[in-house]
């Protein structure tokens, strides 16, 4: 085991990856690429890859700190369709060193401090145009309002939001409202409502955070955040926790519900609804029960799900492990495989308050315990059963009150916790993990493939989609003004080198044709 006592923010930088990969302009033979890095980077390599096989390497002069970076790719000589990728190195570990508090943001000005940020995710798709953001809720400061707050890997307000929360025009629950997050990979995000009074799931659109979030359950809820729809039948209750996998109409969500009273009398289970494209809320009983608490081992009803292995890690709020009513569970066809406080109620001793995080393809578990973020190696024997060897214990780690963590690419570790009474704060920070080499190569996503030797860019078409409207206007707008360079694809108009409003002038003309 490896004990981590926390060191003071700044001591070292996070470890660096690169995100928000892009091409933004082209000029003959250069094109210009943008990322954000996270954080300082000795070196860097653009490398470019035509069927899988490395085509060619820049070497782009380091280092560079973290923020937004404009890089350029000379492609002469090559031809065809490239993928590329943007590979970095950080400052290396020493071999003493532990885990380390990288980002604090309790006390950021700009944001005016968390008082009760419950979910954090980072998105880690590298096909999606938004990797490498990072997404926190909010769930009861009114002065900030209850809802999402979204950064880039920098922890730079990416949209421009300020200090207003996306809400989505949703009447969140007071107490409990817009607790857990869940990012799928087709832009959709799930927003959990642990509360009596508006109980459920949301839906929000990452393409869209100004609209309205969509309810995934429909009905109307009792006095104690049940959900029954017109002919009486149960619906979904008070969800501190969900899942989702699958795209489209092959959509499932999976809900860990502190309401729901299944088959056997008993409520605090797993249950899966299988909704599809949603179109419209969900008003029947779960498709499924995965698992119905038989032996009522969850009774406190703040827990997190993970799935693994075809089974489920179920963890829950407790102040000490024990075998009746353990801290973390392995469920698989409802039967309990993995009881924390059976095996041994020292291996946690608390839970507080239940925070999860599967990461190393599956190989590591971290688990919060109260101060104290307990990192663990993840095995199963033959019959599936699974085992936990702590490996690291980082400590203190930003208050008791953890309720959700994530890890990124470049092993940083995000907390979200929330305040421990009305006399605290909450607090959203990061902690580096050791690794063996402090180095992250990102793919570009494939709508932002390198073509040499094809068709011209067309004159004025600035977002990449053949044609040259109104659309090309607004894109270099949204560029100009706010930063946004997600629709731009041939920003530098009139050969200058920048975007600037003259490449606005120059698309105006080319539409009124002249």
């Amino acid at each position: 085991m490896m004990a981590c006592v926390a060191t003071i923010a700044g001591a070292r930088e996070a470890n660096v990856f690169a995100s928000g990969l892009r091409v933004v302009s082209t000029e003959g033979d250069i094109y210009y690429v943008a990322y954000t890095l996270n954080a300082t980077a000795q070196e860097i390599e653009i490398n470019l890859y035509k069927d899988g096989e490395l085509a060619r390497t820049i070497d782009v002069v380091g280092p560079l700190e973290k923020g937004e970076i404009v890089s350029s790719i000379d492609v002469s000589g090559l031809s065809g369709e490239f993928t590329w990728s943007v590979k970095v190195t950080g400052e290396a570990w020493g071999e003493s060193e532990t885990a380390t508090l990288v980002v604090d943001k309790n006390n950021t000005p700009t944001l005016e401090g968390y008082m009760s940020p419950r979910g954090i995710a980072i998105d880690q798709d590298t096909e999606s145009e938004f990797y490498g953001r990072i997404y926190v809720t909010e769930t009861r400061n009114s002065a900030r309002n209850v809802g999402i707050y979204v950064y880039d890997a920098a922890f730079n307000d990416v949209t421009g939001q300020g200090t207003t929360a996306y809400g989505g025009n949703v009447a969140w629950g007071a107490s409990s409202g817009c607790t857990r997050i869940f990012l799928n990979k087709d832009g959709k995000i799930y927003l959990c409502d642990w509360s009596d009074a508006h109980p459920g799931v949301w839906r929000a659109d990452a393409n869209d955070l100004t609209g309205d979030f969509v309810p995934v359950f429909g009905g109307t809820p009792d006095e104690n955040g049940l959900r029954f729809n017109a002919d009486g039948i149960a619906i979904a209750g008070s969800i501190p926790a969900c899942w989702v996998e699958g795209t489209g109409e092959n959509t499932v969500l999976y809900t860990f519900d502190e309401d729901y009273i299944n088959e056997n009398g008993n409520t605090q289970g797993l249950y899966q609804y299988n909704i599809g494209n949603l179109e419209q809320p969900w008003e029947q009983a779960p498709s499924a029960i995965l698992f119905d608490n038989p032996d009522k081992t969850h009774q406190n009803g703040n827990s997190m799900i993970i799935p693994q292995n075809g089974g489920w890690w179920i963890s829950q709020t407790r102040w000490t492990d024990g075998a009746a009513i353990p801290s973390l569970v392995y469920v698989k066809n409802n039967e309990i495989l993995f009881n924390s406080g059976a095996i041994d109620p020292e291996m946690l001793l608390r839970s507080y308050s239940s925070a999860i995080c599967l990461f190393d393809e599956g190989t590591k578990l971290a688990v919060s315990c109260y101060d104290n973020i307990k990192i663990f190696d993840v095995t199963f024997d033959e019959a599936g059963v699974p085992s936990l060897s702590e490996v690291m214990n980082i400590t203190p780690a930003l208050g008791q009150n953890c309720y959700s963590m994530a890890v990124d690419a470049a092993h940083n570790l995000y907390l979200a916790v929330d305040r421990l009474n009305a006399n605290s704060t909450g607090n959203v920070g990061v902690f580096a993990l050791p690794v063996a080499e402090n180095v992250c190569e990102t793919m570009a996503p494939s709508t932002q493939n390198i073509t040499v030797g094809g068709a011209a860019p067309v004159a004025g078409d600035v977002n990449g989609d053949g044609e040259v409207t109104g659309s090309d206007v607004t894109a270099l707008y949204n560029h100009i003004l706010f930063g946004q360079d997600t629709e731009i694809f041939n920003g530098d108009q009139n050969g200058d080198g920048e975007v600037t409003g003259s490449d606005v002038t120059a698309v105006y003309n080319i539409i009124l044709g002249l």
